[in-house]
C-alpha cells in the first residue's frame, strides 16, 4: 500500500511540473508575441519596413499560448465553472458528481488529445504546409500545440480524478456515512 502512495505522489508530482512546464512556455509564448508585435511597429513606424511573417508566428503563438495554458489554469482553478446548483447539495453528493464530471471531462479531453494528435501526424506525414502564409510553415508544428496542451490537462484532469475518487472513498469509510 505504501508502495502505491509513493508511486502516486510521484505521478502527482510530475502531473505537477509537466503543467506548470507548459503554463510557463505559454507565458513566454506572450512575451515572444509582444515582442514580434513591438519590432513589427517600429519597423513600420520608423522605417515603413515590415516583417511580412510576424502575424502568422502571432497566430500560431496565439494557439499555442491558449493550449499550452490549460493544465496550469486547471491546477489552479482558474477555468470557468458554475457552482450555483452543486453548492446546494450535500456534500456527499456533490463529492460524487465531481468524480463523475472530472471523468467525463478526462474522457473529453482524451478524445480530443488523441484527435488532434492524429491530425499533427496526418499533416506530417503528408508534408502539409501553411497555404496562406509567408512562410509555408509545415502545419504539423503549431499543430502539435493542441495535443500537447490537452495531453497534460488530461493529465491534470486524471490526477484530479484520483485524488477525488480517494475523497469519496474516504467520506464512505468515515462513521455515520453507512447506508
Amino acid at each position: 500500500m505504501q508502495t502505491w502512495l509513493k508511486v502516486g505522489r510521484n505521478l502527482r508530482d510530475l502531473v505537477v511540473v509537466l503543467a506548470r512546464g507548459s503554463g510557463a512556455v505559454a507565458a513566454l509564448t506572450v512575451l515572444a508575441m509582444c515582442l514580434m508585435i513591438t519590432a513589427e511597429v517600429v519597423l513600420r513606424g520608423a522605417f515603413n519596413e515590415s516583417l511580412i511573417w510576424v502575424s502568422e508566428i502571432v497566430g500560431y503563438l496565439m494557439v499555442a499560448l491558449i493550449f499550452l495554458s490549460l493544465g496550469e489554469a486547471m491546477l489552479a482553478g482558474s477555468h470557468i465553472r458554475i457552482d450555483l446548483l452543486v453548492d446546494k447539495l450535500p456534500k456527499r453528493l456533490r463529492n460524487q458528481l465531481e468524480v463523475f464530471t472530472l471523468a467525463l471531462s478526462t474522457a473529453a479531453s482524451a478524445f480530443f488529445t488523441w484527435h488532434g494528435l492524429t491530425t499533427a501526424l496526418r499533416s506530417y506525414q503528408y508534408g502539409r504546409r501553411d497555404a496562406f502564409g509567408s512562410l509555408s510553415a509545415p502545419l504539423f508544428i503549431p499543430q502539435m500545440a493542441l495535443p500537447i496542451g490537452l495531453l497534460i490537462l488530461t493529465l491534470v484532469l486524471a490526477a484530479l480524478l484520483c485524488r477525488q475518487i480517494a475523497v469519496v472513498h474516504s467520506d464512505s469509510k468515515a462513521p455515520g456515512t453507512e447506508r
